[in-house]
């Protein structure tokens, strides 16, 4: 009866932790023109901890990276890797496994990353720009501005005045998105 007891349990306890909605990403990188760049740059790439599978596509200048769902993702760091290699970040989407439905302004986390949604129209979506900053154009940044007052999208980190509800991250950073059209 014990080891029943124990057997539900663990079943509970692990359906509990494998409903987590997990994501990937894929990447498009400027200025690739052959195996040789796409090589070195997924070799930089292999350096982060947090990735933990690149799959390259020469053709689209883009990698689909699958990360390790129980660290914090730095998409800070696949910048400074890829610029490494000497080549720029073109966009990152964000995959999630389920079609989300946020409201403007919601902050959510999802595998120790806090994201941020900025929504501009009513799209459901499972595909997910990165917009912060440093990863889109100044004139897009100023445009995507006018969706939020939070302090959050002008600094990329976490602050008390906007996403006070999300205790015992990983990271103080956090990530915008907006839905993907496509």
């Amino acid at each position: 009866m014990k080891k029943q007891f124990i057997f539900i349990l663990f079943f509970l306890f692990s359906s509990f932790f494998s409903f987590s909605q997990s994501f990937n990403s894929v990447i498009t990188v400027n200025g690739l023109t052959c195996a040789m760049c796409s090589f070195s740059t997924q070799k930089s790439l292999e350096k982060l901890d947090f990735i933990k599978e690149i799959t390259a596509d020469l053709e689209s200048t883009s990698f689909k990276l699958v990360f390790d769902d129980s660290k914090f993702i730095d998409f800070d760091m696949i910048q400074d890797k890829v610029e490494d290699a000497g080549f720029f970040i073109g966009g990152i989407k964000i995959n999630f496994d389920e079609k989300l439905n946020p409201n403007n302004n919601d902050h959510k986390v999802y595998n120790n990353n806090l994201f941020h949604f900025i929504i501009n129209n009513d799209i459901n979506s499972s595909t997910y720009n990165l917009i912060d900053k440093n990863f889109i154009s100044d004139m897009d940044f100023k445009s995507f501005s006018q969706f939020t007052s939070h302090a959050c999208y002008l600094t990329g980190t976490h602050n008390e005045s906007c996403c006070s509800n999300h205790e015992n991250l990983k990271s103080k950073k956090v990530f915008h998105l907006e839905p993907d059209s496509e």
